[in-house]
């Protein structure tokens, strides 16, 4: 199994996370199967947790104060917020304007410098490249 430290964040910090998360994965207006897909499998890991997966399912469609759950999180946890979110925030192959603020709004939070921000764009570009060369390994073509 892949090491996953979000398995660590207690009720609060998970729900925090995974709102905000859900945010990234909508704030363009859509949630396509891609961005579902990738939401899923990274909030999955939080929703063993009961009252996690009540409260989740409680906040869908409501207004979000990013900065109440961003103050909710550690800042270990913000760092892999921001993270996710950029990986998120790619999955349906753009980055829309509102991505972008949320993306900027999550890394001032963590502290992390542009440098820094432009090397966690490069490895969402690397890691489709690797996602991908599984298929060609395989033969499976990509549409």
């Amino acid at each position: 199994m892949l090491p996953d430290t979000l398995l660590e964040m207690d009720g609060d910090e998970a729900i925090s996370y995974a709102t905000i998360l859900a945010v990234a994965a909508t704030c363009d207006g859509e949630f396509s199967p891609e961005e579902m897909s990738a939401y899923e499998s990274r909030v999955a890991s939080l929703l063993y947790q009961r009252d996690v997966r009540e409260r989740l399912s409680e906040i869908v469609g409501e207004w979000i104060d990013i900065e109440y759950h961003l103050d909710a999180l550690s800042a270990d946890s913000v760092k892999l917020l921001l993270r996710d979110t950029i990986l998120m925030a790619a999955c349906d192959g753009k980055y829309t304007d509102e991505e972008m603020k949320l993306i900027k709004q999550v890394a001032k939070k963590a502290g992390v410098d542009d440098e820094t921000l432009n090397q966690l764009y490069l490895w969402v570009v690397e890691g489709w490249g690797w996602f991908g060369r599984g298929h060609q390994i395989l033969g499976i073509s990509e549409e």
